[in-house]
């Protein structure tokens, strides 16, 4: 595939990749205490994606994986919002953004480990249905500690469960349920130790 094929996906209509011999050497961002770095959007050549396979995101991560999922930041500690096209993962994104948490990526995550960064095609994007393609500033590595499925609304009180390659705490919501933005900030928060953890999905959470 040469440089000016699109990029597959939901942004594949949209976005050219650049040839890379046109381009100069990014320099490494500059890294945090965290292991995150802001930065704008990167201009880098597109990762050879082609000879992967997408895996559920119900299943264990591999050691580096490319798959459909969002994700956003804070503090270096990371949301991953998985779930079916259509389940709100764009915007639920949105709306934490605007709660103050800063993209790591939209549509495609790559994971390694327990780490989340953006594709380099798709760094700093956030589609916005009805508005367009959005650029803004970017985590290039944050750490999974909240995990939440879409479209799967779960219990009241939720029995614990954690994602056991990441260690991060497992969430069902529906997704566009009036609340599911706080909801999703009240579990981050129990995650960082901000409440306390009593009884519900990471009642055995101490503060990752």
């Amino acid at each position: 595939m040469d440089s000016d094929s699109l990029v597959s996906g939901k942004f594949a209509h949209m976005i050219r990749i650049p040839d890379p011999s046109s381009e100069g050497a990014n320099p490494s961002p500059d890294k945090g205490a965290d292991g995150d770095a802001a930065q704008s959007v990167a201009q880098g050549s597109k990762p050879d994606l082609e000879g992967s396979q997408s895996v559920s995101s119900r299943q264990r991560f591999p050691d580096s994986e490319n798959f459909h999922a969002s994700c956003v930041a804070r503090d270096g500690k990371a949301i991953l919002l998985c779930g079916p096209s259509g389940a709100g993962k764009s915007i639920l994104a949105l709306q934490l953004i605007e709660a103050g948490f800063s993209l790591v990526s939209d549509d495609r995550v790559v994971m390694k480990g327990p780490y989340a960064g953006p594709p380099p095609e798709l760094a700093g994007l956030l589609e916005v249905r009805g508005v367009g393609l959005l650029k803004t500033s970017f985590v290039t590595n944050a750490r999974v500690i909240l995990k939440v499925f879409l479209g799967e609304a779960g219990e009241r009180l939720p029995a614990s469960e954690r994602d056991e390659k990441t260690g991060a705490v497992i969430l069902y919501l529906n997704g566009s349920f009036p609340g599911d933005l706080s909801r999703v900030v009240a579990a981050f928060k129990a995650c960082c130790g901000e409440y306390q953890w009593c009884v519900g999905a990471g009642a055995d959470v101490a503060g990752l």
